[in-house]
């Protein structure tokens, strides 16, 4: 693709020669002739112009000298549509293998794939053009919607509802029982949960994590919110819009998450918070309360990122000697 075109195609600002080949999207170490490499700082500029890279991918703050390039306002968002148009995924092709099993008044698409072992229970719906990859189990009226894909060994457990374009990632589990139990003098009796999941559409979930089917109603995760390895979702959770969450992180029972709000690695949520729409919590929080909207968390327990940031600035201060300890009186 030429540069020009690339530059357009990404909503990137071409600097110098608009004619230059690009193949491929590289970064800095493994640059070669036709590829663009992204450079976010100044202080890479230098060895990247001296690379054998054709173009260079770069924020508004930097310049060229030396090779040609596209400028972009955000610089992560270009790369990701340069990544898209220059290394598509292949192409599945439609099909069913031979060894699925589909259950009665299940329901397949057109145009969709169908990998080895699969099993699709009764009743089951499956969109057009879905991607199901090998070792797939899903239950009883299973909903998936249009041009999903799930990778290999996801388990969706019967009822779940999964929308249009979800990506589920190797070894998720979908609609598992929540873990929810009541005493009886020293036994532990199961709550049964028959409630279901709702994913809605665009959201993607990573690899391992597990979401649980609500003791009552439903578990959702809204629109284009994505999810990461190695997440815990409790039963009758609710998660908005366009929500981050990172890997190994905890979401406790009947947790309500704000559209756009981002929850970093390592995270815990107790039960029944409340968070905002927009707030972040930042790596290894624990949330024992609700958190308001736009709020800026940290720390175990979590409280505003600002107030953890002085009771450190504090504590450095006392240890070194440079604030009497309390109670201490100069004489």
């Amino acid at each position: 693709m030429k540069l020009r075109d690339l530059a357009a195609a990404i909503g990137g600002e071409l600097l110098g020669n608009g004619e230059v080949e690009v193949t491929s999207v590289t970064d800095l170490e493994r640059a070669e002739p036709g590829a663009l490499v992204m450079v976010a700082e100044s202080d890479l500029l230098p060895r990247a112009e001296a690379s054998a890279a054709s173009a260079l991918l770069l924020p508004q703050k930097l310049r060229p000298a030396a090779k040609s390039a596209i400028r972009a306002g955000d610089v992560r968002l270009a790369l990701a549509r340069a990544i898209a148009l220059l290394h598509p995924s292949p192409p599945v092709a439609a099909g069913v293998h031979p060894s699925v099993t589909v259950g009665t008044h299940a329901t397949l698409g057109a145009g969709g794939f169908f990998g080895p072992y699969v099993v699709i229970g009764d009743g089951a719906r499956i969109g057009d053009r879905v991607v199901i990859m090998a070792g797939c189990v899903l239950g009883r009226q299973v909903t998936i919607g249009d041009e999903s894909i799930l990778y290999p060994r996801v388990v969706v457990y019967d009822r779940t509802e999964i929308g249009r374009r979800a990506t589920l990632h190797a070894g998720a589990v979908i609609g598992s029982d929540g873990f929810g139990y009541a005493s009886e003098q020293d036994r532990n009796i199961k709550i049964p949960h028959i409630g279901r999941v709702v994913i809605e559409d665009d959201v993607e979930i990573g690899a391992n994590t597990t979401v649980d089917r609500a003791t009552l109603g439903e578990t959702r995760i809204g629109a284009g919110t994505k999810i990461d390895n190695l997440v815990q979702i409790a039963h009758n959770v609710t998660i908005g819009r366009g929500v981050i969450i990172v890997s190994q992180s905890g979401i406790a029972g009947s947790v309500t998450i704000g559209d756009g709000a981002i929850l970093a690695g390592q995270i815990g949520v107790k039960d029944h918070v409340r968070i905002g729409a927009r707030a972040t919590i930042l790596a290894r929080a624990a949330v024992t309360k609700d958190v308001p909207e736009g709020a800026v968390i940290s720390g175990d327990p979590a409280r505003p990122h600002r107030e953890v940031l002085k009771q450190q600035a504090a504590l450095q201060r006392f240890l070194h000697g440079d604030t009497p300890p309390p109670g201490h009186t100069a004489g």
